[in-house]
């Protein structure tokens, strides 16, 4: 059917992907192009930086892999520039969860929801509503016994909890040894506060994997 004359032309939807796992990037970015109308994919890959500005939704992984910032900041980043967020993450701690949330995320949905759902929380988000799955209401109804860690003191737990040994944690962090120290010292400390004792660098693991701050090794 021609567009009427006085009609003014769709306009088309923006659409990028962050995750540092290529097989699902591509196969997300074909996905949208065959499921959701009016949507152009303007970048799929793990570069938050790399996302134009005129994107309008990014869908953003919650662990991209270098460990280099958190979620919360990239949402921060992302939405401090006018571009929606929808987290899509195959993890679904809420410790990991609600600081993005609270740094403008409109709704988490896991890599194992199915199309429908994607689909349903991806439109929402377009729309600039939040979108509340059933998933996202369990995680924020779930009892919460990790302590609220800042965003330097979640890096350096993440890094050394990889396996970095503390001079590399200094150096990814661009800070001094005995910072990184201290910054594990405070998370140890958190710890201690819920109720959790985290001595070991082994006990540091089980917790950030627990928690959500890494994904286990093979």
């Amino acid at each position: 059917m021609q567009q009427a004359k006085d009609e003014p032309p769709a306009v088309r939807r923006r659409l990028a992907i962050v995750d540092d796992h290529e097989m699902f990037t591509e196969a997300l970015a074909v996905w949208a192009k065959d499921h959701l109308d009016g949507v152009d994919v303007v970048y799929a890959g793990p570069d938050p930086d790399q996302v134009p500005e005129s994107a309008h939704l990014v869908l953003l992984d919650i662990d991209l892999g270098d460990g280099s910032r958190p979620a919360e900041e990239v949402t921060a980043d992302l939405v401090a520039t006018g571009r929606r967020v929808l987290l899509v993450s195959a993890l679904g701690e809420a410790s990991r969860i609600r600081p993005a949330l609270v740094a403008g995320a409109l709704g988490y949905v896991p890599k194992r929801a199915g199309g429908d759902t994607l689909h349903d929380a991806v439109e929402s988000a377009l729309r600039g509503e939040v979108y509340v799955s059933p998933d996202l209401a369990a995680v924020m109804l779930a009892a919460d016994d990790t302590p609220h860690l800042s965003i330097q003191e979640s890096t350096a737990l993440r890094l050394y909890a990889s396996g970095l040994k503390l001079d590399s944690v200094a150096r990814r962090m661009n800070v001094s040894p005995s910072t990184a120290r201290e910054y594990l010292a405070r998370v140890r400390r958190k710890y201690a506060g819920v109720g959790r004792q985290v001595r070991t660098k082994t006990d540091l693991y089980a917790a950030a994997v627990k928690d959500g701050f890494i994904e286990p090794r093979d």
